[in-house]
């Protein structure tokens, strides 16, 4: 049985990845077995569909190709984040997201999704796409994330705050849940759904977001270690894996490369080839 991965951010970090990949590829003896990078999140600048995080900017349309296609010719699908709750009917035909989705709309790829409205379109109009249920939804109830799971999703992102929990570990459909296993947010933060309306009003109206970052994303990876909901790599080669979940997110859109590179390297490398593989990583996408 495969662990599937999925990692951030295919746009900023696509040379990482897609080298973590031809790592394996290479040496299959220093990563987990049976480890599999399924998929890489996130968007490409200036898409107003866009969720979770904000993401301005612009990009040009060979970059986005170059990316699609690295990503998809090692077996990775590019997954996007279009999870603005905020998705109005006015925003449907928005020229730009419109255009992601055509570009690589090749039966490979996938959405993240949270809007009713915006999910409906998609299905519609881009049915090749798989869709997974957004964490942004916020579901942290037992009831709703069982409704949840009895709907048309490939995979539900299950709410960080379910880790390591009996009630999770008591629900049906393991194979098609993926858990966050190292979320930089704090265990049961009260402000994440309001952090999620301000990111998406932010991302709609092209500006910076009207709030104070939150501080919990400046830690280390190491400090997060100690939340309640992190999954460490014990746990998840034995307990989740015995039980049937097989679908695991990084955490780590926005974030600087030395805490992809240990989260990277955490879930994916043996502990004993850790050390040798970051000094490969260090000089062989960044430089130094």
């Amino acid at each position: 049985m495969d662990i599937n991965f999925y990692l951030p951010d295919f746009y900023t970090n696509a040379k990482l990845i897609c080298f973590m990949a031809d790592l394996q590829q290479a040496t299959p003896e220093c990563f987990y077995d049976n480890v599999r990078i399924a998929s890489a999140y996130g968007c490409f600048p200036g898409t107003i569909w866009n969720g979770g995080r904000v993401v301005l900017g612009s990009c040009k349309k060979p970059e986005m190709v170059q990316i699609i296609d690295q990503l998809n010719s090692r077996g990775i699908a590019v997954r996007f984040t279009f999870t603005n709750p905020l998705i109005e009917e006015k925003h449907l035909n928005d020229t730009f997201c419109n255009f992601c989705l055509e570009l690589a709309d090749n039966k490979g790829n996938e959405v993240l999704v949270n809007s009713p409205i915006l999910e409906d379109y998609i299905r519609k109009n881009y049915p090749k796409y798989t869709l997974i249920s957004s964490t942004t939804k916020c579901l942290d109830k037992l009831e709703d994330i069982k409704a949840e799971m009895e709907k048309d999703y490939a995979i539900v992102v299950i709410d960080s705050a379910m880790n390591n929990t009996d009630t999770l570990f008591s629900l049906d459909h393991k194979d098609r849940m993926e858990l966050i296993v190292d979320h930089f947010c704090e265990d049961n933060c009260p402000r994440r759904r309001a952090h999620y309306i301000v990111q998406g009003k932010a991302q709609l109206e092209f500006s910076d977001p009207d709030w104070k970052p939150c501080m919990n994303i400046a830690r280390e990876f190491f400090q997060i270690m100690n939340n309640r909901s992190f999954i460490s790599t014990e746990l998840l080669y034995g307990k989740y894996k015995d039980a049937g979940f097989r679908h695991f997110k990084l955490d780590g859109r926005s974030y600087p490369p030395r805490r992809l590179i240990d989260s990277f390297l955490y879930y994916l490398v043996k502990p004993e080839w850790r050390s040798k593989m970051a000094t490969i990583i260090w000089r062989e996408v960044y430089n130094t």
